[in-house]
């Protein structure tokens, strides 16, 4: 392993299995707007990678399902993380990762700021 970093031996999980989201019963109005729920963008952040590690930022449970809140009606998606360390020197970047994807991958009508 890299000497130097903060947690050299993360504990590794095992990632929850992909469920299929059912369809849409707006797939013939190309202009209704798309329903969000915490599993969509659950599956938007899941496979970000760790700055420090070769694991995902599920596989070390520093973001869950549990941990992300949506409002759909309101635009509204809140997503809540937990570092591997107390004092992790990357969770800014950890952050900002999660903030590019989420506007990347998010309708328009989701407006990304930080807390």
């Amino acid at each position: 392993m890299v000497s130097g970093l903060i947690n050299a031996n993360p504990v590794v999980y095992e990632k929850k299995e992909r469920r299929a989201r059912s369809a849409s019963s707006c797939v013939n109005d190309e202009y209704a707007a798309e329903q969000i729920d915490q599993q969509e963008v659950f599956d938007h952040v899941r496979d970000i990678k760790d700055p420090e590690h070769p694991y995902s930022l599920e596989e070390l449970k520093v973001i869950t399902e549990d941990a992300i809140e949506v409002d759909d009606e309101r635009s509204y998606v809140r997503v809540t993380f937990t570092p591997t360390v107390e004092h992790c020197s990357m969770a800014t970047v950890i952050g900002l990762c999660l903030r590019v994807k989420l506007m990347r991958s998010l309708p328009p009508r989701f407006k990304v700021r930080r807390v």
